[in-house]
């Protein structure tokens, strides 16, 4: 299952002063964020277990390892079962995940870096997401 692409950012209503890969910088911060809670799917566990290290300890981007490894694609394979479960709710189709970057974080997306997020305002925000179990839109007005 394809959650995100990078390329549905890039190729259509965006900044066309910005890299592309500004496109994929939303999804890449969700995927750092998924590996520090020990979501990595074993793709990445078997493939290239120093590059996820290097995204959890910030020596490595999380939009590089995104281009690099994932091939601008979040897929069900970059998480385990567990991850899976969350991103299928709050970052697929009912998801909220949108909602709840937007209203953080709109002014940066698409024209910031990964490294230019406060990702611990990021962490904090999906910290408590996960908290609430509000995961959905139809959570969101229930």
């Amino acid at each position: 299952m394809k959650y995100d692409d990078a390329s549905w950012h890039y190729g259509g209503d965006f900044p066309t002063d910005q890299p592309k890969e500004n496109g994929g910088t939303h999804i890449a911060l969700f995927l750092k964020w998924c590996f520090i809670k020990g979501w990595s799917g074993s793709l990445h566990i078997e493939e290239e277990p120093e590059a996820v290290v290097a995204v959890i300890n910030g020596d490595l981007s999380a939009t590089e390892f995104f281009f690099k490894y994932c091939d601008g694609k979040f897929t069900d394979e970059d998480l385990n079962e567990e991850g899976c479960l969350f991103a299928e709710k709050y970052y697929g189709d009912d998801g909220i995940y949108f909602l709840d970057y937007a209203e953080v974080f709109g002014d940066q997306m698409f024209v910031a870096s990964d490294e230019q997020h406060d990702f611990r305002r990021f962490s904090e925000m999906l910290d408590d997401r996960l908290r609430s179990g509000i995961l959905t839109r139809k959570q969101l007005n229930a």
